[in-house]
């Protein structure tokens, strides 16, 4: 029997950074059959309030967020944090300055905020329309935040293979002490060694008390490659490229904007495959 569900929010479960009414009726159920349905993001708990209410589990006890691909674990009550793993600050000024000569946008995330350097004007539309809070800072300097709590830093630019080639070209220091991702075709994403959304799963499983036989996990990028292949069920969505959905005990016939988080639902929480 499956326990508890963690799901993508980008191109898995959202349309338009809201989650469809498919995808809502379907968790609502699920969640009366007593599944918990645990968000696990790239992004930055402060981004996800309004998701959260529409799944009916914002400010509610019991129920939970991974955050920053499992940087952050969250109780929703009260934004209650369980468990952080940031970056170490000599090592994200290490992420920071490998990109000063780079043509990309590089964003840095505290937990409370993003900084966006070398700003792309794309990347400042589509945080608004995330809602995130974020500064904008002409001054590529790290310093300011010495004291701070860094989550993770992420390179982006909408060219992925351009992306891909800088990892290979990352100094050793920074291969040594990092997990790097890949997300919505746009972004490389880097956090302190080890922390990837199977982490954040298994912290949170044993928090709970139970069992990785009881996980599904769904996702269709490559910071979810972890989710899926530490999840009992690892789901990938329709719009999954193939080497990803290779990883998968289980490929949605629907793509994210036809509802793939209800189909999984559906099929194994409330459906004749429900164990």
């Amino acid at each position: 029997m499956y326990r508890i569900m963690f799901s993508d929010l980008d191109e898995t479960l959202l349309v338009n950074h809201h989650v469809p009414k498919v995808n809502q009726e379907a968790i609502f159920k699920a969640r009366e059959k007593g599944l918990k349905f645990v968000p696990c993001t790239g992004r930055a708990f402060n981004m996800i309030p309004e998701i959260l209410k529409e799944i009916g589990t914002y400010d509610q006890e019991e129920e939970y967020s991974l955050c920053f691909n499992g940087g952050l674990i969250v109780e929703n009550k009260n934004n209650k944090i369980l468990h952080f793993k940031g970056l170490e600050f000599d090592i994200a000024k290490k992420i920071f300055e490998n990109a000063r000569n780079l043509d990309v946008c590089v964003l840095v995330f505290t937990l409370d905020c993003c900084y966006i350097f070398h700003a792309d004007e794309n990347e400042i539309e589509r945080k608004i329309a995330q809602k995130a809070k974020f500064e904008v800072i002409e001054d590529y300097n790290l310093d300011f935040l010495k004291d701070e709590k860094i989550a993770k830093i992420l390179y982006e630019k909408r060219d992925m293979d351009f992306l891909k080639s800088l990892e290979t070209k990352l100094p050793q220091s920074i291969k040594e002490t990092c997990s790097v991702a890949f997300s919505s075709g746009r972004y490389m994403e880097m956090n302190t060694k080890g922390v990837d959304k199977g982490y954040g799963m298994r912290w949170l499983v044993n928090y709970l008390g139970y069992d990785m036989d009881e996980t599904i996990g769904i996702g269709d990028n490559y910071n979810d490659v972890e989710m899926i292949k530490t999840a009992k069920l690892g789901c990938a969505v329709a719009c999954a490229n193939d080497d990803i959905k290779e990883l998968a005990q289980y490929v949605t016939e629907k793509d994210y904007d036809e509802g793939a988080v209800s189909e999984v639902v559906e099929k194994f929480i409330l459906g004749e495959n429900h164990e």
